[in-house]
């Protein structure tokens, strides 16, 4: 069975992965160093994508600059932003990283944008942010606004990653993974946790680097992209959309999380402004 050919059934699929992803690496980071869980987690990416190395020597320098963005500035600043707050307060600012980046865009490539998506995105953004900013710890709050600058930092990586859309995308995973892995394992080299380094290697953070890497990481971004190529990304954007709510059912079935009610009134909040700005995305073309 085709399944880029079925792009509802597919895209709910691959939404799902990543509804549940947020959930299992907030178990990796419990059992593991956020340092070295991405570490681990780079290095695993590179080994299985290791026949994917090969790129333009013109390339290198562009491709090191979006390793520290995406590898440092998203992947690692999310793992430690989980080992603070809960999945599905990560998961629903996650869901801040398409219209940020086509805020970007609108701002330093002068694309087009309506000034109510531009309001929209940022309702959706003091939605996500703001209820956790008001109840939550030092600790919550720190790890919040982590959350969403990984966000943002993704946001400015796909703008980099425009100007190098003819690598495959299997191609700069490997490069992220292997230019960022050593970074993150001199972090932890210099910040070590007061276990034992074997200690860090349960069965639970075992199984969440496996489902990171090999579902999330390369299942799940392979057969978005092919659904985007063949089906245009309008076609399938609001299925993004269910992702927190993924999240949700699965960190309070798994996690026992629950949201209070302010954050849930700001997660509905965020959920309608998304959908506006995609609706009106959709309008414009």
């Amino acid at each position: 069975m085709d399944l880029i050919s079925k792009p509802t059934l597919t895209s709910l699929f691959v939404v799902c992965i990543w509804g549940l992803n947020v959930v299992v690496m907030k178990i990796g980071v419990t059992d593991m160093a956020p340092l070295l869980f991405t570490a681990m987690r780079f290095i695993l990416l590179s080994l299985l994508l290791l026949p994917f190395l090969k790129i333009p020597r013109e390339a290198i320098g562009q491709v090191i600059g979006l390793a520290m963005i995406m590898g440092i500035g998203h992947f690692t600043v999310l793992s430690i932003g989980l080992s603070y707050v809960d999945s599905v307060v990560a998961g629903l600012i996650l869901l801040l990283g398409a219209p940020l980046s086509s805020l970007l865009a609108f701002i330093f490539l002068h694309e087009r944008l309506r000034l109510l998506q531009v309001v929209a995105v940022i309702v959706a953004g003091l939605g996500a942010v703001i209820p956790t900013l008001i109840q939550g710890s030092v600790d919550i709050r720190a790890g919040a606004l982590l959350i969403l600058f990984c966000v943002l930092m993704w946001a400015f990586g796909n703008l980099r990653i425009r100007h190098l859309h003819k690598l495959p995308l299997l191609t700069l995973q490997f490069w992220i993974g292997f230019i960022s892995a050593p970074l993150c394992l001199l972090g932890y080299w210099f910040n070590p946790s007061e276990l034992p380094l074997s200690e860090h290697f349960t069965r639970n953070s075992v199984l969440s680097l496996l489902y990171v890497v090999c579902c999330s990481s390369i299942l799940a971004y392979w057969l978005w992209y092919q659904l985007i190529k063949r089906h245009g990304i309008n076609s399938i954007v609001n299925y993004v959309l269910l992702q927190p709510v993924i999240t949700m059912v699965a960190s309070y079935f798994i996690l026992g999380e629950v949201m209070s009610g302010l954050q849930l009134a700001g997660g509905l909040i965020t959920l309608a402004a998304m959908w506006g700005f995609y609706r009106l995305s959709k309008q414009q073309v």
